[in-house]
């Protein structure tokens, strides 16, 4: 999980302390459909996991993305 926000702030141009539950796809400027698979790609790539389609679909916002990627590794 450590790597989590380093890469998220990383994709979507933000410093960490910007990374809060609340933020979702609404939210973000680019955060489009293209950096939605750039996103599940490093998340997989960086962490070792594998998504599934509902998990992709369901993580539109960072409090998703952290209760799916939890849930992965442990």
């Amino acid at each position: 999980m450590d790597k989590l926000f380093p890469l998220l702030a990383s994709l979507f141009k933000m410093n960490e302390s910007e990374l809060t539950d609340e933020l979702s796809m609404d939210h973000v400027a680019l955060w489009d459909s293209l950096k939605h698979m750039e996103l599940i790609t490093s998340i997989e790539e960086e962490l070792l996991i594998e998504l599934t389609a509902d998990d992709i679909m369901d993580m539109i916002s960072i409090k998703a993305i952290k209760k799916i990627v939890a849930e992965k590794v442990s």
